[in-house]
């Protein structure tokens, strides 16, 4: 594959979702919106809003599925990071929304709205399929405020959403975090941070599609393309953009300087004993991409 035909292939993948895309990725939030509000949740407090690539427009041409979060406002869970003493405590919550009660209020509301072909036998998310030409498929994560502190102030803590699994497990996600840090490296890269987070996804579907790879969460790909500095993400051209940016992950897994690196978010590692992914399926993803654009 020469520079141009590298270059070519890249310019395609790069690409948003299309103005077609957009418009159907906004209509299935608001009929989310919708769902909630004409169901009995609506005398509850209560948000409605859109996590993960969608938002964060790191989303690929042509993989428009998306997630909205419908989180419980009633009250607050909340812990401690490391190390920092226990917040003050509050009043014990006293209404009737339990983890699974929430989950099945919120799955009754989605049925109503959107008929039998609702999915709820998955361990996190309430699915959706798609139609056609109106619009994507829907993840619906119902979710609960949440809170961690990192001081004893009534105000000294970050907003996160917490999951629970129908197996009980919680899951704290950092939805605004990662938008605030993911726009402000896309700020200082002139928009190759998350150029590059749409190369690497294209790179993996396309693994996956020719069975080279086992398929990964998308999620992986921004995490780390988070971590690679900013000189090689604004480089040259976007084959050579590209090409650091693998050679810098690369690099970096051989070195073992990973072990430090941090979502998105900024508040989670990224290697750790409760991901979805290891350092060896990061490089056995890498290794194919290099293979892939011949370099």
């Amino acid at each position: 594959m020469t520079p141009s035909e590298r270059e070519e292939v890249l310019s395609r993948w790069v690409e948003k979702s299309s103005d077609a895309e957009q418009d159907r990725q906004e209509r299935a939030e608001r009929m989310v919106n919708q769902a909630i509000e004409a169901s009995p949740l609506t005398g509850t407090l209560h948000k409605v809003y859109p996590k993960g690539s969608y938002p964060n427009q790191t989303n690929v041409r042509l993989d428009s599925d998306v997630d909205i979060v419908v989180e419980c406002r009633e009250f607050v869970h909340y812990d401690s990071g490391p190390g920092v003493a226990p917040p003050i405590q509050r009043p014990p919550y006293g209404g009737s929304w339990s983890y699974a009660s929430w989950r099945a209020a919120v799955t009754e509301a989605i049925k109503d709205c959107f008929g039998t072909a609702v999915d709820a036998s998955g361990k996190i998310a309430i699915f959706v399929p798609e139609v056609p030409g109106s619009r994507p498929s829907i993840d619906i994560v119902p979710s609960h405020q949440y809170h961690r502190y990192y001081g004893r102030g009534e105000y000294e803590y970050a907003q996160g959403s917490a999951v629970w699994t129908t197996e009980g497990q919680r899951i704290v996600n950092w939805p605004d975090q990662q938008l605030t840090h993911g726009n402000a490296k896309d700020r200082d890269t002139r928009g190759r941070y998350k150029q590059m987070v749409r190369a690497l996804k294209r790179a993996e579907n396309v693994l996956v599609e020719r069975k080279t790879i086992d398929d990964m969460p998308s999620y992986f790909m921004e995490c780390l393309v988070y971590n690679v500095e900013d000189p090689s993400l604004t480089a040259g051209t976007l084959h050579a953009a590209f090409a650091n940016t693998l050679g810098f992950l690369y690099g970096a897994f051989e070195k073992g300087s990973h072990h430090s690196w941090l979502e998105p978010n900024r508040l989670n590692a990224v290697f750790g004993d409760a991901q979805k992914w290891t350092p060896n399926d990061a490089m056995t993803m890498l290794s194919g991409a290099y293979d892939l654009m011949e370099y």
